[in-house]
């Protein structure tokens, strides 16, 4: 058996804590030594080192070749638990194990292995936990260091640190920062509005529409990805400390996705301007710069498609541009007022929901804004239910109401910390708002109300429920695309034959409307008579094409049509371009390989070859179409690598944790765990078959 610490390894230890940088220990740990003869004890190809960021993991890799990210979900489980895993095949082990210091996981390294045996030649766990350790504490090294610089370059340029929660109200300031707002720090509760009431009055405005169009930039790119980053902002403003005195500021910030791609934090260093530069910019009057908040505003509108993505940019770009406390949208449903958007309320403020809504409704009725300066001076004055379910306490709200010519929509309450007063400008601004907001609204609601009927026929059209089978388990589902229309085209089908077999059918037609669904439909009947016909896959196809080339309809289909033979797992299966199935087996996920052609209306007289194969026991084969996996600019066979891998390694964490093999359900459950993603635009139709025995 080969030593847990052989002298090679030993040897490399002490390079490993003088290593510069994350690239050069794995340097270390992939390139041979000639001097001591010594293979190196890690694999290239597949090692990485992973480092936890601010605002986002880095990653480090030691040889060339596209990142594995069939390791991401397994990586960020690793930095979660502390506990390490290994991933990859029999061929191409990898042992990922937390680099931990000071009690927290900075990051993972993902070793290559030869073998999972270290008889072969590998470390043993033991000799892998060296390694982690000490590239764990080089890090911590390397991080303390780079601190340490921080730290004595902000002590000499006086420069302040910031780090803003956009969905929790909260702004952190070190001590300098404190000093630059002039705040102390003793006292500083972390109120987002400490940093509001500190600006100048005329250059609020400036600040607002600054703040809109970084998040603007935010909200609009959910393509930017889970803990990514916009671009970044400068900004140059003055503040007014206690006692009367200006003070110009220079800011520098960022603002950092969360994981669900939304605007999450803003990070940044501010400092005194230089004596003798002042905030000088064409923008500073506070009506252009309102005129600039309302742009973006429109800009971010103008690209939100249903009602939830409306409420996700006033929630996610109003509230920290103007420095709100929460923002509350809702809309006129069944006679009543529906909250469709609201962030965050602190719990000992959750009794004002109740005279909020009351105050939305008000104002609604009267198709007039409301601007209610100071809560505590209005209890008891009219305004409903305020003060009768607990302490008021200093607040200032903006209640929109939103209204077409033809009927109320409805409102938007606006709430402020603290007293208020809104200048007749100010309330020039939130009548516009309310202007485009009720527009938004009014477009968003008509989409969602055609996307509904859409979505109802396409579900008209499929079958209301699975033929009960002896001795087969099925499972269907059906997701309508998340933007735009995409409804019509998917479908699924499950024919029981007259010898015993059952006819499996997955099916995607052209196009995203009516037409699509009505297309559709014919397909079903068409491949409904020639599966009773029994002819086999080939010649269901090849039949199915030239009936819908004659049929001119201008669309094309691809089709995936096999039976399946419950009693022995015997298959035959064809496509007409397709995706290939997935056959699930216990602990891992494969394609089932089909022949075919062209999809159904391209070529009136394509062939179509049938494949031959077997469903052994306890296998599910997953028929689906590509909306499932489809991303715009992604290539569709790497979309569905990276499918295969995160569903394999769903797979052996669950029938490890419950100990048997997952079922059809279970399967289609976590391949749609992604309902309502922004990131998948197209309908999904799914089908899962088992054999029962």
């Amino acid at each position: 058996m080969a030593s847990a610490h052989p002298p090679g390894l030993l040897r490399r230890l002490p390079l490993l804590l003088r290593s510069p940088d994350p690239q050069a220990m794995l340097a270390v740990l992939t390139e041979d030594r000639e001097e001591d003869g010594e293979p190196a004890p890690l694999v290239p190809e597949r090692t990485r080192i992973y480092v936890e960021g601010a605002a986002r993991t880095e990653v480090f890799p030691a040889g060339p070749g596209p990142a594995n990210r069939a390791f991401d979900e397994a990586v960020a489980e690793v930095m979660r638990t502390g506990r390490p895993l290994r991933a990859g095949g029999p061929d191409t082990p990898v042992a990922l194990l937390p680099l931990s210091a000071d009690g927290r996981v900075a990051g993972v390294l993902a070793a290559g292995l030869r073998s999972a045996d270290p008889a072969e030649g590998s470390p043993d766990d033991s000799a892998l936990e060296l390694l982690a350790d000490a590239c764990a504490v080089r890090l911590n090294s390397l991080a303390h260091r780079s601190v340490e610089i921080l730290a004595e370059a902000a002590r000499a340029t006086r420069t302040g640190g910031f780090a803003w929660d956009l969905s929790r109200n909260s702004v952190r300031w070190d001590e300098r920062a404190c000093d630059i707002y002039g705040v102390d720090p003793a006292e500083f509760d972390g109120d987002e509005e400490a940093f509001f009431g500190s600006l100048h009055p005329d250059d609020l405005p400036v600040v607002q529409a600054a703040i809109a169009e970084v998040t603007e930039a935010a909200v609009t790119s959910p393509g930017a990805g889970p803990a990514g980053e916009t671009g970044s902002y400068r900004l140059h403003y003055r503040v007014v400390h206690p006692d009367g005195s200006q003070h110009p500021v220079l800011e520098h910030g960022r603002v950092v996705l969360g994981e669900d791609g939304r605007p999450a934090r803003a990070l940044g260093l501010v400092l005194r301007s230089p004596p003798g530069m002042t905030p000088a910019m064409p923008s500073l009057s506070p009506d252009r710069s309102r005129d600039a908040f309302l742009f973006s505003l429109t800009r971010a509108l103008s690209k939100a498609v249903t009602v939830r993505d409306v409420a996700r940019v006033m929630t996610d770009l109003t509230r920290p541009a103007l420095g709100a406390a929460n923002v509350t949208i809702g809309v006129v449903e069944h006679g009543g007022l529906k909250i469709i958007g609201r962030t965050p309320v602190a719990p000992e403020l959750r009794h004002l929901h109740a005279p909020a809504r009351r105050v939305m409704e008000l104002a609604m009725r009267q198709e007039e804004p409301l601007f209610l300066e100071d809560l505590n001076r209005l209890r008891g004055t009219g305004v409903p239910d305020l003060g009768a379910t607990g302490p008021v306490p200093p607040r200032a709200w903006v209640v929109l109401s939103l209204s077409s010519s033809e009927r109320p929509t409805g409102a938007c309450l606006i709430s402020f910390s603290g007293p208020r007063h809104f200048d007749p400008g100010e309330r020039t601004f939130y009548t516009a708002v309310a202007a485009i907001l009720t527009q938004s609204l009014e477009r968003a609601r008509m989409f969602d109300s055609e996307h509904q009927r859409a979505s109802d026929l396409q579900t008209a059209m499929l079958p209301r429920r699975l033929p009960p089978l002896p001795s087969l388990a099925t499972h269907a589902r059906y997701l309508p695309g998340t933007s735009e229309m995409n409804v019509g085209g998917d479908w699924y089908d499950v024919l029981p034959l007259a010898d015993g077999t059952a006819a499996l059918v997955i099916g995607d037609v052209q196009g995203h409307d009516a037409h699509a669904s009505a297309v559709m439909g014919q397909l079903r009947v068409i491949l409904r008579t020639c599966a009773d016909a029994g002819m086999n896959p080939g010649s269901v196809l090849a039949r199915a094409n030239r009936v819908l080339a004659d049929l001119d309809t201008g669309r094309f289909a691809t089709c995936a049509y096999l039976v399946l033979d419950p009693s022995d797992g015997s298959l035959e299966g064809a496509r007409a371009g397709h995706p290939h199935p997935l056959v699930v087996s216990p602990g891992t996920a494969g394609e089932l390989h089909l022949a075919g052609g062209p999809p159904l209306g391209v070529m009136p007289h394509a062939r179509y070859r049938t494949t031959r194969a077997r469903l052994a026991d306890e296998e599910t084969l997953v028929l689906f179409t590509d909306g499932l996996v489809e991303r715009k600019g992604a290539d569709i066979d790497v979309c569905i690598e990276q499918m295969r891998d995160e569903l394999h390694h769903w797979m052996r964490d669950t029938e490890h944790e419950y100990g048997r093999p997952v079922g059809p359900e279970e399967v289609t459950d976590f391949l749609l765990r992604e309902d309502g993603d922004p990131g998948r635009s197209d309908d999904v139709a799914l089908l899962a078959v088992r054999r029962t025995g």
